[in-house]
């Protein structure tokens, strides 16, 4: 995973990571509170030979032996020749090994001196066992290294800094520990999206459709809520973000190919209920709002839904055209909210729609349908479920496949790819649909909103508005 995929994997999963540093922090909260308060009291004792030294070699001698005594001694504090009399004389309710858990000893290098640190919940009695302790080692040094006969030098123990009472808890530390679980909590978050980004292999983005099918992204069509009722956008919010989008991809399948456009455009998406029809619908009206002449073919007959979404006959349709029933001239029907969309509904359903689909006479209608109109706007079923889609792709100029923002598959994109690439059809490119709108976005199409009942230029007769002028049919 590069860098760039990482953050994009960060900001989408932003409430996920925000989540495992809460959980982080409230930990590391929860650990504090439950914490007992310690307090550290620390002395020091300085280790040095009791005789004289008479030169240089000797002096270096006797630090060298106080070195090594040090080390011993530090051994020493927390024996019971040390932490029994401590106990006795404090009166403290301990056995030796607890009080030697509670007990630190730190001796630093090439030195001879010896840190002794006591903990306790109570500040006083820390210092009072520190003190204690160093005044019991002291005796203790003394009984082991006393005169003896034929031992020398005689080593002296002294403290240097007695123990103090500490005004400051030593633990636990709050924001040090906040600051871990943050960090922590930080790295699992991470860790977690990158899981997640991995496991889920649903497309979200246009970027993850793009990298998936390796196709190009021509439109974006935006969620509304309206259109869940309503599929077409001038019914619902025609100066919306999902009418927009529409517009933006009846200029990107202009550009496809500036010198031959496409003109049969077949409507399809990996599985069932990705939105096809509606896209398949919107896409032809948004080419007619140009003066465009376009045909709109309901082909798919397993579950077809474009008669009913205009409020149209379907009793007679495209089936009737294709068994010799009827020529498109009787059955084709003219769309009320578009007067150049011409509509050949589905007609009866049939019991072999993809041998239907892949007649000689469903390529000659598809050329005749073309020969009088701009567009030919074909919604077919789904790829994987059925094969009805890739029998007609070839005879058009190319197919779009739409897939939902949140459901489909990346896995399920790359097998609808396929199933045109093996019938030798050409994939235009890939329609997100139902993406989530981006804040930004929403404020600049509310103040378009607002904007929409001021005086325009032509109004005021200033310039010409472009929108008004008339545009030659496209073909």
């Amino acid at each position: 995973m590069s860098v760039r995929e990482l953050i994009t994997a960060i900001r989408r999963h932003l409430v996920l990571l925000v989540g495992f540093l809460l959980l982080g922090a409230g930990v590391a909260q929860l650990v504090t509170s439950l914490q007992p308060t310690t307090y550290e009291s620390k002395a020091s004792v300085f280790v040095s030979v009791s005789q004289q030294a008479r030169g240089l070699d000797q002096a270096y001698q006797g630090t060298l032996f106080s070195q090594q005594q040090v080390r011993s001694y530090a051994d020493l504090v927390t024996t019971p020749k040390v932490t029994a009399p401590v106990i006795r004389d404090l009166r403290l309710h301990l056995r030796p090994e607890k009080l030697a858990k509670r007990l630190k000893v730190d001796v630093p290098v090439d030195t001879v001196l010896l840190n002794i640190t006591a903990r306790d919940t109570d500040p006083a009695m820390a210092a009072r066992i520190v003190n204690s302790v160093t005044h019991y080692l002291i005796t203790a040094v003394a009984d082991v290294e006393g005169p003896q006969p034929g031992r020398s030098p005689t080593v002296r123990v002294q403290v240097v800094r007695p123990g103090a009472v500490p005004k400051e808890p030593s633990s636990p530390k709050p924001v040090l520990n906040v600051s871990l679980g943050l960090v922590l909590g930080a790295i699992a978050g991470v860790l977690a999206g990158m899981l997640k980004e991995a496991l889920d292999t649903r497309i979200d983005v246009a970027s993850d459709a793009a990298a998936a099918s390796g196709l190009p992204i021509v439109g974006e069509i935006a969620y509304e809520r309206a259109a869940r009722k309503r599929s077409l956008v001038y019914d619902t919010d025609p100066l919306g973000m999902r009418a927009e989008g529409f517009r933006k991809l009846r200029t990107n399948l202009r550009f496809i190919n500036v010198d031959r456009p496409p003109r049969t455009i077949v409507v399809s998406s990996p599985l069932e209920g990705d939105g096809k029809s509606s896209v398949a619908l919107n896409l032809a009206f948004c080419l007619a709002q140009d003066g465009a002449r376009v045909v709109i073919v309901d082909a798919d007959l397993r579950r077809p839904t474009v008669a009913s979404s205009l409020g149209l006959v379907e009793e007679a349709g495209l089936t009737s055209v294709l068994s010799g029933q009827a020529s498109v001239a009787d059955v084709i029907q003219r769309a009320e909210r578009g007067s150049t969309i011409k509509v050949l509904t589905s007609g009866p359903v049939p019991p072999n729609p993809s041998e239907l689909l892949g007649t000689k006479r469903m390529q000659s209608l598809i050329q005749e349908l073309r020969a009088d109109a701009d567009y030919v706007i074909i919604d077919s079923p789904p790829l994987i479920p059925v094969t009805d889609a890739a029998v007609i792709a070839p005879s058009s100029d190319g197919v779009v496949l739409v897939v939902r923002s949140g459901r489909t598959k990346r896995e399920e994109l790359r097998t609808a790819a396929k199933s045109v690439d093996a019938v030798n059809g050409s994939t235009l490119g890939v329609i997100v649909n139902m993406t989530k709108p981006k804040h930004d976005r929403y404020r600049y199409y509310g103040g378009y909103r607002r904007n929409e009942n001021k005086p325009r230029l032509e109004d005021l007769g200033t310039a010409p508005s472009i929108e008004n002028t008339p545009t030659a049919p496209v073909g």
